[in-house]
């Protein structure tokens, strides 16, 4: 028969595993939205990086801002626009306060300049760390898989505030009848 005691122990598991899969989801998000602000908040002071197979590291909340920011600012500003999505967390609890996460990236750009399409896949390795109950990510990078870019100089690409698919849906339905 199961106790009171194990039940709470296994809700709690659960629970962290679900704030850790938000926590790296709104990762994501926020990377796409660039809201640097709120990006910080999901990370701890003395985070680390290894981005593209470790070809970009950096240490402490800082660093690690400052090329997000930069990085993901420039590529906008020429054109570029991307879009990131984890999938297929592997979420381990090492402790009450430590967690390490596995991820399938599955990311798809558009260069609006360039009139490219791109694609990659890539698997993330986290660490992440409870402080005053809240996870945060300690350490995250990726290693790539797949990448792969086209011309796409047909294709129509409209990204952002701009973003609405009313007039394009009401083409197709036009087109149908």
């Amino acid at each position: 028969m199961t106790t009171l005691e194990e039940l709470d122990s296994r809700l709690r598991i659960l629970e962290d595993i679900h704030a850790i899969t938000q926590l790296k989801h709104r990762y994501f998000r926020l990377l796409d939205h660039q809201d640097w602000d709120e990006l910080r908040e999901c990370f701890t002071e003395d985070v680390s990086t290894h981005y593209e197979n470790g070809h970009y590291t950096f240490d402490g909340i800082d660093e690690v801002m400052r090329f997000l920011s930069e990085s993901l600012s420039g590529l906008r500003a020429a054109g570029r626009w991307g879009l990131h999505l984890g999938h297929h967390p592997e979420i381990e609890l090492m402790s009450a306060t430590e967690a390490r996460g596995r991820w399938t990236l599955h990311a798809v750009s558009f260069d609006r300049k360039g009139e490219r399409a791109g694609r990659q896949e890539s698997f993330y390795a986290d660490e992440y760390r409870k402080l005053d109950g809240e996870w945060r990510i300690r350490r995250t990078g990726y290693t790539g898989y797949i990448t792969g870019s086209w011309h796409a100089g047909d294709l129509s690409t409209v990204v952002g505030d701009e973003a609405d698919s009313r007039d394009l849906n009401a083409s197709a339905r036009a087109s149908a009848s």
